[in-house]
Order: structure tokens, then C-alpha cells, then sequence
């Protein structure tokens, strides 16, 4: 059985010894159906203990765990590879078993398949939500403190992988395929969110700027919303918006504006909560923020009339 395997959507696919050719030509090992993908876009090398991506001089380029590739690369185990809107990450059975066996309490991950350790709520190499139910245990069972929760390691990356997924994204969000770009962005915006709901900055790097990442965070929510009429991307404006204390921008308010008498949206929750949360700040607004505040308690009526 080969030893490296290539996760895509829900399949793995077996990559024998040899060249491992990706793109949009049938003629290619993994084809991809993308507009964004050029018709031989990528390489594997694949040899017996090691994969290198190469790309083959593609329009869009390719990019590992965030960062775009100007030379073959040697990839690892859990490695994601970027490819137009496509996510594929690397696994190396040999790895996989090599952490079976040195693991106690554990959660396997059902969509990567990789090992967590059981206080963690997300998948440390996919970024995945974990299940209750994956749970397993090897050996001696143990108490876990529950208030610990150990980030994965995409948290450090978040900003860097974000900007390069962004370009990306915004090309397929012009090109009106939503559920691609959706794809692409959902790991990243539901880290932020629960960065920002366990009171941890934003990005773990100092050079990245906080508010530059909630502006352009906010932004790709709300283009989720308008084009695929899920109310889960408002929801996340709320939530966001909540956690940080921060005050929404004019354009945000209004866009949401649009967005609830369009969707219909009816669920009040989030933005009552929100506005409680503004009132314990609203002693020191002055007029600007004042009409603001009025613009988000009109559409909490809206809200409550769809």
C-alpha cells in the first residue's frame, strides 16, 4: 500500500511512486473542475519517503499552509496545499501510526483523521470541529481540566493564511461561486471568532494589524451572506461584533441592514446581546456614536417585525 496519500473534499487518494500530476485537464492524475486551476498546474514528486510540490508555472500559483511556493517544496505530514479554490492535504501513513501508538487519551478527527488530544474542541492539523463521539482512549484513562483548551497550530497562522486564501477567495467570489470560496474561508473565520470569544488576540504575530484583520474578517462574512443567503454569516457579524466590544462601522450597519430585509432574518439573539454589550460603553460615546447605536437598535426592530 503507498505510504502517501492525498486527502481532497472526502476522498484520500493513493499516490504511488512517481509523479503526481494535478489541474484542470483530464489528462492530469487529480483533475480538478475550477476555473481558477490552470490545466497542469501543479506537481507531486512522489518518492519513497518524502512528496515535493512543484508549480507548473500556473496563473494563479500554489500555495502551502498559507504561504505561496516560488520553488518545489517539500511537504509533511497534515501539510494543506492550495490549488484555485481547492484544498488537498498531504498524509503520511507512516506518521499516523506513529502517533496512535504514542497517544493516550485522544480524539480522531472524522474529517482528516488525524489525533487530537481530548481537551481540544478543534482538529490541531484541519482546523475541523471535533465530536463528542470520536473520542477514544488507549491505555489508562485520565481527568482532563476542561477550562484548558489547546489551539491548534493554524491559530499562529491565521493572518498569513488568510491573506494568501483571500486572494483567492475574492476570485471566486467575482466569479460568483460562493460555496468554493466559502470552503476556503470557514477555518479561518470560525478561528478568529473563537479567538475572539476566549479573549485572545486576534493573530498570535505581532506584526499582523488586529484591526485590519477584523475589518477584512467582517467584510468576507458579509459577502457570505449576500451570496449564499445563509443566515450563519450574519450570525457570525453579531458574535464577532459582541465578543471584541468594538463598535460597528456604518458600512457594516447598513449592509446588514440590506441583508435582513432580504433573508428575512429573524433571529434577534445575537444583536440583543450585542446591543447590551454597547451599553455598558455607551457613557462615553458622543454624537457619531450615538447615531450608530440608534441605526443598530432600528434594525433590532426590523429583525423582530421579519
Amino acid at each position: 500500500m503507498p505510504r502517501f496519500r492525498l486527502r481532497y473534499q472526502s476522498t484520500n487518494l493513493e499516490m504511488p511512486l512517481g509523479e503526481f500530476t494535478i489541474g484542470r485537464s483530464s489528462a492530469c492524475n487529480l483533475a480538478l473542475a475550477d476555473g481558477l486551476v490552470s490545466r497542469k498546474h501543479a506537481m507531486l514528486h512522489v518518492g519513497p519517503d518524502t512528496v515535493v510540490v512543484e508549480d507548473l508555472r500556473s496563473r494563479n500559483g500554489v500555495a502551502v499552509n498559507g504561504v505561496r511556493i516560488n520553488s518545489p517544496r517539500r511537504i509533511e505530514h497534515m501539510d494543506r496545499v492550495y490549488i484555485g479554490s481547492q484544498e488537498l492535504v498531504l498524509i503520511d501513513a507512516a506518521k499516523l501510526k506513529e502517533r496512535v501508538a504514542q497517544t493516550g487519551d485522544y480524539v480522531v478527527c472524522e474529517v482528516c483523521g488525524a489525533i487530537n488530544g481530548s481537551a481540544k474542541r478543534r482538529c490541531g492539523d484541519c482546523g475541523k470541529r471535533l465530536s463528542s463521539d470520536a473520542a477514544k482512549t488507549l491505555g489508562s484513562r485520565r481527568s482532563v481540566d476542561s477550562s484548558s483548551h489547546a489551539w491548534g497550530a493554524e491559530d499562529t497562522r491565521t493572518q498569513r493564511a488568510l491573506d494568501v486564501i483571500a486572494g483567492i477567495a475574492s476570485k471566486a467570489i467575482a466569479m460568483g461561486r460562493f460555496e468554493e470560496a466559502e470552503r476556503m474561508l470557514l477555518p479561518h473565520l470560525d478561528t478568529i471568532l473563537e479567538r475572539a470569544i476566549a479573549d485572545r488576540p486576534l493573530s498570535d504575530s505581532e506584526k499582523d494589524d488586529p484591526d485590519a484583520l477584523f475589518a477584512g474578517a467582517t467584510g468576507y462574512a458579509l459577502q457570505l451572506a449576500r451570496g449564499l443567503r445563509n443566515t450563519r454569516w450574519i450570525d457570525w457579524v453579531f458574535r464577532m461584533h459582541t465578543a471584541t466590544g468594538r463598535l460597528m462601522e456604518a458600512e457594516t450597519i447598513e449592509a446588514l441592514h440590506d441583508l435582513v430585509r432580504a433573508h428575512k432574518y429573524s433571529q434577534a439573539t445575537y444583536l440583543r446581546a450585542y446591543l447590551g454589550v454597547l451599553r455598558n460603553h455607551s457613557a462615553g460615546y458622543g454624537a457619531s456614536e450615538r447615531f450608530l447605536v440608534g441605526r443598530l437598535q432600528g434594525l433590532e426592530q426590523v429583525i423582530s417585525a421579519n
